[in-house]
């Protein structure tokens, strides 16, 4: 795996050497390999980073923001000439299929085409007073280094999305890469430099920076008063302690974190439809990402039927290498995850669960590699285990006899970030999608939730973002002006 590696890095043109000389151990979940070692920074060295940061900020915040804007676009030219070779690392660094590493770049590179365009957007106002020749405006102006740290299954659109929102409005940029996924990040970087070589316009040296280090040191950035935005994508228990830091000294935050997804199948249901948009959403990425479905609720009259129908899908699956293009399901990351999953089953069992699946694979030489079967727990009730965010092919499957009950249900997790219902009743998706339906982040109707990633990083969650036409507002700040004309 090693040589293929290499093979790639010689094609985007990078540093082989720097790769390959370090304490952090970057392995691949496809064969269990070491891939690359990078250096880790200390606390010192990322305080410098810090400063370097600052620099690179007074310089990018004075670039006009169609010069900024010229940057994005020539980032995206880099991405879509090496598409293939990203689409590639991104696989052997994560085992996500082919296909859908290729769609994630796919979908950086649309960003890219989002974001150039997001200048026209940037507008304050400005209100008449009381006062003769006294005029009220708003002025936005650049924040700051603004620092973004991502998690292993999305290494790339992610970091994409905030850090390109932060360039474009005139913020320099630190990037903490989840240590699964260190050469993604290693080479995204490097075509951002690329298109900065390109640009026109003076981009400094040090305006996006990559620093890889352990938690306890990312704890520095956080507590860091140069640092006025933080955006975390990660674990709960990693999110809090992050802006438990920032929140001390009153930074702002931007967080994604977790998602324990459910739907709903009821009787008027097209039981086709909703098994191929069900077992999509379950084991996509190998159920390793915020928008997975983990819970799944049954109408007690059609329970039987289609939860049959959905065992025998899941059983279909095809698990092999990635690098397979008939695989729908490559592995989990590390042994860490499986010994999660396993646990989590094996609790599940004890309170009545009954599995299908779930078992661990050996495909081809790859000993140290954790593939796995997709899991269908048919449950009594929504357990403590149910409710607890799993990063693995793992569907919880429950009974329910009235949509109401179903709907509370759902809402008795606070984390649930997308809910979805199949339904061909008017009534029964009305009551679903109404305010006094399911509170989450967005309401899907008879459709899976591979996909529905974007929609849930634009609209107005738990992350506080807003929606697409105002996502830039908070890597900026806003100043009031009261300008006297009457003088």
């Amino acid at each position: 795996m090693f040589y293929r590696v290499a093979e790639i890095v010689k094609r985007l043109n990078l540093d082989l050497e720097f790769i390959s000389s370090g304490d952090c151990i970057d392995y691949s979940p496809v064969t269990g390999e070491k891939i690359a070692s990078f250096p880790l920074s200390d606390a010192a060295h990322i305080r410098i980073m810090i400063e370097r940061s600052k620099h690179a900020f007074e310089e990018w915040r004075r670039v006009e923001p169609n010069e900024r804007s010229a940057l994005v676009r020539l980032f995206g030219e880099e991405l879509r000439d090496k598409k293939e070779e990203l689409a590639e690392l991104i696989v052997i660094e994560t085992g996500k299929v082919y296909s859908t590493a290729l769609k994630e770049v796919e979908r950086s590179i649309e960003i890219c085409d989002m974001v150039a365009d997001m200048q026209y957007r940037m507008s304050g106002f400005s209100v008449p007073t009381q006062g003769k020749h006294l005029v009220v405006s708003e002025v936005w102006q650049p924040l700051g280094p603004v620092v973004v740290v991502t998690s292993f299954n999305f290494p790339l659109r992610v970091w994409v999305l905030n850090a390109l929102l932060a360039l474009v409005c005139g913020d320099s940029v630190i990037w903490r890469p989840s240590r699964k996924a260190t050469l993604t990040a290693f080479a995204a970087n490097s075509l951002l430099r690329r298109a900065k070589a390109r640009s026109s316009s003076n981009c400094p040296e040090y305006l996006s920076q990559v620093v890889i280090c352990n938690h306890e040191n990312s704890v520095v950035m956080a507590e860091s008063f140069d640092i006025p935005l933080l955006c975390a994508t990660g674990s709960p228990v990693m999110a809090r302690n992050l802006q438990s830091k920032v929140g001390q000294r009153l930074g702002r935050s931007i967080l994604s974190v977790g998602g324990n997804n459910a739907a709903i199948v009821t009787p008027s249901a097209d039981f086709d439809s909703a098994v191929n948009h069900i077992l999509q959403s379950a084991i996509a990425d190998a159920g390793q990402r915020c928008t997975s479905l983990h819970r799944l609720f049954c109408h007690s009259s059609i329970y039987d039927e289609f939860v049959g129908r959905l065992k025998s899908a899941f059983n279909t699956v095809y698990v092999n290498s990635p690098f397979e293009r008939q695989s729908r399901l490559g592995p989990l990351i590390d042994k860490e995850a499986y010994d999660i999953m396993r646990t989590q089953l094996e609790r599940a069992k004890a309170e009545g669960g009954i599995i299908s699946g779930g078992n661990r694979m050996d495909i081809g030489l790859y000993k140290d590699a954790y593939y796995v079967q997709p899991a269908v727990v048919e449950m009594p009730e929504q357990t403590e285990t149910v409710k607890t965010e799993l990063l693995a092919p793992v569907l919880y499957v429950m009974r329910y006899d009235d949509l109401d009950e179903a709907v509370s249900q759902i809402n008795a997790f606070s984390q649930t970030l997308l809910a979805g219902i199949f339904s061909n009743d008017l009534k029964e998706t009305g009551r679903f999608c109404s305010s006094d339906g399911v509170q989450s982040d967005a309401a899907i109707v008879n459709a899976g939730m591979v996909g529905y990633d974007m929609a849930a990083m634009f609209t107005t969650g738990r992350d506080n973002r807003g929606n697409v036409t105002d996502v830039w507002r908070p890597f900026m700040q806003s100043k009031t002006c009261l300008t006297n004309y009457n003088f």
